[in-house]
């Protein structure tokens, strides 16, 4: 089965956050639901399915971090007001699918949603990267991306988050890109 990359395979992953973006670092850094924290700065909260894919093959890294060499991926982008906020996407290997089956099926829900229902839901360590300008350019065409605002209006280029939401033996890894329209960086 051929590597199909996903759009993070390449980013500059690291446990550095950004210097001097305060309010942004609170956003990378907040293990609670994203979903809810971007429900409570918009009126109308929307999830807006980008793609699925069926088992493809992982780099090394992504399947260190499922403990899988194959794995499902979804990307979703993730709106306020009908703004894009949020790229995100999420790796899960086939025995996670077969514990949480609903996975498959999310649709248009926010995988947040589901995940953080379950009390035993941990949040394993944060890695970030900020995109070069070529990998914003790249996504945001890939992914048919158009905000009022981009890098370079008074906005840096955008940064990610990623890590493993685990809940007994099922293991997600959610990576998510915050926009430059993003509330994290006009606080």
């Amino acid at each position: 089965m051929p590597v199909i990359n996903t759009a993070d395979h390449a980013w500059h992953w690291g446990p550095e956050l950004p210097q001097s973006q305060l309010p942004l670092c609170n956003w990378l850094q907040d293990a609670g639901s994203l979903t809810e924290r971007l429900r409570r700065h918009c009126r109308q909260f929307r999830v807006q399915l980008q793609s699925t894919t069926a088992e493809i093959t992982l780099t090394p890294t992504q399947a260190a971090w499922i403990g899988a060499e194959r794995a499902f991926c979804r990307e979703v982008l993730l709106l306020c007001d009908e703004q894009p906020w949020v790229y995100a996407s999420s790796l899960y290997s086939p025995s996670t699918l077969n514990v949480v089956p609903a996975l498959a099926g999310l649709g248009q829900r926010a995988l947040g949603e589901l995940l953080f229902e379950d009390p035993q839901l941990q949040r394993r360590e944060f890695e970030f990267a900020q995109l070069t300008a070529a990998q914003w350019r790249q996504l945001a065409q890939m992914q048919s991306i158009v905000q009022d605002t981009a890098p370079g209006d008074s906005y840096p280029l955008p940064w990610a988050r990623r890590s493993l939401l685990a809940t007994g033996q099922a293991g997600v890894l959610v990576t998510e890109l915050f926009l430059p329209a993003a509330q994290a960086y006009r606080e």
